[in-house]
């Protein structure tokens, strides 16, 4: 490795060791940024996954902005009207496409979570937001009712502790709630914001009356199509929802094929390891300390032949400045079906998830430091800077049996990492000193 002078460590340490604080206001080329992308769509494709990450967290730093900030202007429009927008490109599909997809999301549950979760959101927000909510006609705030309901249902079918099925609502893809945190923290943050937009009791007195046939119709006149054909594709869904049962995994799938799980169905108060719709903070609170977890480490032995390390992509740093320090996302050490990962990539797709979530409850004032919160953020200043630091660095990660490489440019901008990166240092605490002095080869 060749010897770099220590000036540059220290210029490479300085804006880890001295970070600003949070200012609460999101970076205005950020934020014209996420005005100007272009609305999320979603459709239903049988046994795979549609998603549009970029425009999917430039609609929540858009959310969070029009939020703080509804009538500010940007290219001659106002942060409320972009918003409003937005919802409507999803909320309302005129005509079908040739594939018989609409724009809203599917709400399958589990890994549909990625995206799903963000909508909830920027509806909530919406909803708190006068000057976006009252540029809807009211048939689109019933299809904002209506696309929040389904949500919430695929959040209840998924993760309620009376049901433990192995698939998701098309009956197909597997899942199950005790997976890693990218399978269940969407669909967490769905039902946290789904109980925040109708109340607690007016949400679960929805779910014990809820009719299959008549919920159905309601999609069906909303042309919600992609609700519609995902959650009727496998049959065995509507007794399902409506009187719980079992279901045998496809033959077809690779990996637990002919396991039968079972479940009440919906139509109970929801509950997540006890924890009912009357404590949000609480549901959230309980993902992100599993993910923010671990402590920092960069060297990490997969197997006998691997152990994860840097790439060396801006400095010959061999650890993380954090090294150590709680806080780790999870998927730096975690497993998966072909034994131990260690995932810049998984780490990621973890965090994009969680902050979206986190953002809103600070926006909506149900971020309670007292309770774990505080806690949560120095943890979180800890795995998001790592994370960072490893991205822009490069990182040798194992995942699915196989070594692979990720870094900054290629593999987290294309997802919409700056825009995730953007508001977490916008609504939370910094990092905190890194742990030693920059350490090299």
């Amino acid at each position: 490795m060749i010897a770099f002078p220590r000036c540059i460590f220290l210029l490479l340490l300085l804006p880890l060791a001295a970070p600003a604080a949070p200012s609460s206001e999101i970076p205005a080329a950020l934020v014209e940024r996420a005005a100007r992308q272009k609305a999320p769509r979603w459709k239903f494709v049988e046994m795979q996954r549609m998603r549009e990450l970029p425009e999917t967290f430039a609609l929540q730093v858009t959310a969070a902005a029009a939020f703080q900030q509804p009538e500010r202007v940007v290219d001659g429009k106002t942060l409320a009207t972009y918003l409003a927008e937005k919802l409507r490109y999803f909320l309302v599909t005129q005509e079908s496409y040739p594939d018989g997809s609409t724009h809203e999301p599917e709400a399958q549950g589990g890994i549909g979570g990625w995206t799903h979760h963000v909508p909830a959101h920027a509806l909530l927000l919406a909803k708190r937001t006068p000057a976006v909510w009252s540029q809807l006609s009211d048939d689109e705030r019933s299809r904002a009712d209506l696309l929040m309901q389904a949500l919430a249902l695929a959040a209840h079918f998924c993760l309620d502790d009376d049901n433990d099925y192995y698939v998701l609502l098309d009956g197909y893809s597997l899942f199950h709630k005790s997976w890693n945190p990218n399978h269940v923290e969407g669909y967490v943050g769905i039902i946290i914001s789904a109980s925040l937009y109708f109340g607690p009791d007016e949400l679960n007195a929805f779910f014990r009356s809820f009719d299959f046939d008549a919920f159905a119709a309601r999609l069906k006149a909303a042309n919600f199509r992609n609700i519609q054909r995902c959650w009727t594709w496998n049959p065995a869904i509507r007794d399902l929802m409506m009187k719980g049962g079992t279901i045998t995994v496809p033959t077809k799938q690779v990996l637990a094929q002919g396991v039968v799980t079972s479940g009440a169905g919906v139509r109970n108060d929801f509950t997540k390891d006890g924890v009912s719709l009357h404590e949000p903070w609480e549901l959230h609170r309980a993902q992100a300390t599993r993910l923010f977890s671990k402590a920092a480490r960069t060297r990490v032995v997969a197997n006998r032949e691997f152990t994860s390390s840097l790439m060396n992509r801006e400095s010959p740093a061999v650890e993380s400045p954090w090294e150590g320090q709680m806080g780790m996302l999870h998927e730096f050490e975690s497993t998966d079906w072909d034994g131990f990962r260690t995932s810049a990539a998984y780490a990621f797709e973890g965090a994009m998830i969680n902050i979206p979530t986190a953002v809103t409850l600070k926006l909506v004032g149900e971020w309670d430091a007292r309770r774990g919160g505080d806690v949560i953020e120095r943890r979180m200043g800890v795995g998001m800077a790592d994370l960072r630091f490893k991205a822009r660095e490069g990182y040798r990660s194992w995942s699915l049996g196989k070594p692979r490489e990720y870094w900054w440019e290629r593999d987290f901008v294309p997802m919409g990492a700056d825009y995730i990166f953007g508001l977490w240092e916008t609504f939370f605490a910094p990092p905190p000193p890194p742990s030693r002095p920059f350490k090299e080869q």
